[in-house]
């Protein structure tokens, strides 16, 4: 039997999510987790869990007042998340009813 150098395993899932191409899903997914975070405990009782794709993050919210108030804090919320994540993973957020 030959012998094989030893790895970590964070190596071993660092170069398995790089041959799957899963490093843009995986920050966005971690965009999704931030959510709560980033707008409080209060307003993320009250919208969905967000859904990214490409880059857009959506999220329901049943309440026109808070839908108003989110969309024009739009530009602050993507700021903050794509400055916790380190990267530019949310080009926009749609808030839906």
């Amino acid at each position: 039997m030959k012998r094989v150098e030893a790895e970590s395993v964070g190596d071993v899932l660092r170069r398995a999510i790089e041959e799957e191409n899963l490093t843009e899903k995986l920050l966005e997914t971690r965009a999704c987790a931030l959510w709560p975070r980033v707008v409080g405990q209060y307003i993320a009782a009250r919208s969905s869990k967000p859904v990214m794709r490409r880059g857009i993050m959506t999220v329901a919210v049943a309440a026109a007042s808070l839908r108003n108030d989110l969309d024009m804090s739009r530009s602050s919320i993507i700021k903050i998340i794509n400055s916790t994540l380190g990267r530019d993973v949310v080009r926009d957020i749609r808030f839906i009813s």
